[in-house]
């Protein structure tokens, strides 16, 4: 829904996985999104400072792995010291 775009919503529902996440000591927050849906990569990207993580298609070689239409990010969330 247009409505719902860019109000915060997102923001706001990934802040409280991360919380949740943390909570239950989850050393991370995977998540795959579509290269294609540039919105999508900004937002995790640049807005919740994901990362392009270790296991992501483009992180690897082989031609198999630089077609993949995705990438894999993710966020550090507990470091394990407690």
């Amino acid at each position: 829904d247009e409505h719902a775009r860019r109000v915060g919503m997102g923001r706001r529902l990934m802040s409280i996985m991360e919380l949740i996440a943390m909570r239950l000591q989850m050393r991370r927050v995977v998540l795959t999104v579509f290269k294609s849906n540039i919105s999508a990569m900004n937002f995790y990207l640049k807005t919740m400072k994901y990362s392009v993580d270790a296991t992501s298609p483009s992180q690897h070689e082989g031609e198999q792995n630089n077609s993949a239409d995705y990438e894999i990010l993710s966020k550090i969330t507990w470091n394990g010291i407690t």
